[in-house]
């Protein structure tokens, strides 16, 4: 909602902030993370998701739920010394929640979908995917990548989620494997439709197959990616360690994960309708 200021143009609309976190975003991130917390503090399930963030930043653990308000201001100190902390605070979070589903049912959606609120609405140019900050900036790549890390296979589901990690760690991004494991994904799918193996289970021939398991797709967009997975492919590609893909950037891993999602989902709505 725009407020008095913004409606009457006494304060400008913020951009999207495509790295780092302003003031404002993290106070709410941090607002959202103590609710969560502080209103189920009797509970033991957050009494062992507490203890779960408290020692992975190298804290002392708390001996019972009775003192989880006593841990928020060492969580606090944590989340706010820098910006990329804050993340950290949340993904473990997020992950311990995840961890204890069986416990918690559907609160691991229901709190990735409330720090996506804040970041949305702050401009943030980052998004909570499976329990990963990632630098996705709009809603449209953000369901590319929830539909399929949750596909009903499994192998395309663990090829994107392993991409995703890859490109989400902030110490030490890796960027070649995220392009790696998204054109695997592909290749996996291919396989998994054409029932291929072995020598016949590249991308290059399991996409010529297609067709005879009744996947029909235009000759110019069956080139596209076959071009496209020349790129990981041919003699100095990534898949071959070459020279040209040591240090491949950021950018080329977000096109390539997000273009080989798109193109999963493409393949598995077509084979819907087989």
């Amino acid at each position: 909602m725009d407020w008095f200021s913004l409606r009457n143009g006494y304060q400008k609309s913020k951009a999207i902030k495509i790295k780092g976190l302003d003031e404002e975003c993290q106070n709410r991130l941090w607002n959202v993370l103590y609710d969560f917390i502080s209103n189920n503090e009797e509970c033991i399930e957050y009494f062992e998701t507490v203890n779960y963030v408290l020692d992975y930043i190298g804290e002392i653990k708390i001996s019972a739920p009775a003192y989880i308000k006593n841990a928020m201001p060492t969580l606090k100190n944590h989340f706010f010394e820098k910006w990329y902390k804050s993340f950290d605070v949340i993904e473990m979070f997020l992950t311990s929640v995840y961890d204890r589903q069986c416990l918690m049912p559907r609160k691991s959606i229901e709190y990735t979908n409330a720090f996506n609120k804040v970041l949305e609405e702050e401009k943030s140019g980052y998004r909570f995917v499976e329990n990963k900050a990632l630098n996705i900036t709009n809603s449209a790549e953000l369901e590319l990548l929830g539909n399929v890390t949750h596909s009903k296979f499994e192998s395309v589901n663990i090829h994107f989620k392993k991409a995703i990690d890859l490109y989400s760690d902030r110490v030490s991004p890796d960027y070649e494997n995220t392009i790696k494991e998204s054109i695997s994904a592909v290749e996996a799918l291919c396989c998994i439709i054409t029932g291929s193996d072995g020598a016949n289970s590249s991308l290059g021939k399991t996409l010529k197959k297609l067709k005879e398991n009744g996947i029909y797709i235009h000759p110019a967009l069956e080139n596209a990616f076959s071009s496209l997975y020349g790129y990981t492919s041919d003699e100095n590609g990534i898949r071959h360690g070459g020279i040209d893909f040591t240090n491949a950037p950021e950018e080329d891993a977000k096109y390539m994960l997000l273009s080989c999602s798109a193109f999963v989902n493409y393949l598995i709505a077509k084979l819907a309708k087989v």
